[in-house]
């Protein structure tokens, strides 16, 4: 795979003004995140064809054959044409098509992210944003379908070009009208219900999603967001290991919203010193955040 510096970029967004609409700019090589690459793909295709083939036209089971020769003969994402994004949005949006279609067509997503050629579909995607209206979706999704799309939200911090796009900020019409919605606000939203979600793989899934996000520069609205769910999530009685993700992703969101995080460590609990003692690596991040907290006033 290709180094940080050699990999694949997507095209700056642009405001019809012409002013970049980036996420900040990372300072430094990108840092590959928590992953899972536990795969059957070609099980996983064997399920997606098995579950809609009957349902597609001819186009697009020319579609499910060229996704054989990306996923199963590894001949990369460059063998989809252009309008495989309208193939996406009848397997996510289609109410007729099955939930079992959506899980083996995330997770084939997911297999393909650990290359960087991935990036292909998603800059096919950013007109129609057909994977992040059905991402947006997450808190209505069967279980199933939310496990799926929080370990895919996870892989795409694999490559630094995949993880940049989950933080573009351009915004588009949410579908059925309400708030716009963006990149940035799906991911958010993505992590905050794994991690505050109803089975121990969601949970798995959302701790790593908070420290894939704390190896980026986002911004303090979203520090403040992902901040409170982590709170939310130590109110309970978390593992070592998603303990040791979420305080390492309140200790980086401390550093960027310098007061506004603290201040909600302080009002909603709990301290992060509830954890002392767990282990010595959970110890050595609570000792700066617990340093940070003594400088800041409430109000």
């Amino acid at each position: 795979m290709a180094g940080a510096e050699e990999q694949i970029e997507i095209p700056t967004e642009v405001t019809e003004g012409g002013e970049p609409l980036m996420p900040r700019r990372e300072k430094k090589p990108h840092e590959k995140g928590i992953t899972f690459r536990e795969f059957d793909h070609v099980k996983d295709f064997e399920d997606l064809v098995k579950t809609i083939v009957q349902l597609c036209d001819g186009e697009e089971q020319e579609r499910l054959r060229e996704m054989e020769d990306w996923i199963v003969k590894n001949e990369g994402a460059w063998v989809l044409p252009e309008g495989f994004n309208s193939f996406l949005g009848s397997v996510f949006h289609k109410p007729d098509w099955p939930s079992a279609g959506r899980i083996a067509m995330v997770r084939l997503l997911s297999y393909g992210a650990e290359q960087d050629d991935i990036v292909y579909i998603l800059n096919m995607d950013r007109k129609d944003h057909t994977v992040m209206n059905y991402a947006q979706k997450i808190d209505r999704l069967p279980i199933t379908e939310q496990e799926s799309l929080a370990m895919f939200f996870c892989n795409l911090f694999e490559t630094g070009s995949a993880s940049q796009w989950l933080l573009y900020t351009s915004e588009w019409d949410a579908p059925g009208g309400g708030l716009p919605i963006s990149n940035i606000r799906v991911t958010t939203k993505v992590a905050v219900n794994a991690l505050l979600g109803d089975t121990p793989a969601l949970v798995d899934y959302g701790s790593a999603l908070m420290a894939n996000l704390a190896t980026k520069e986002v911004f303090d609205d979203v520090c403040s967001e992902l901040a409170m769910a982590i709170l939310q999530f130590f109110q309970g009685k978390p593992p070592e290991e998603q303990v040791f993700r979420c305080m390492k992703a309140l200790g980086k969101f401390c550093s960027i919203a310098k007061r506004d995080v603290p201040q909600l460590v302080k009002m909603i609990g709990p301290e992060p010193s509830k954890f002392s003692g767990m282990s010595p690596r959970v110890d050595e991040l609570i000792k700066p955040i617990m340093a940070q907290l003594a400088t800041v006033p409430m109000f």
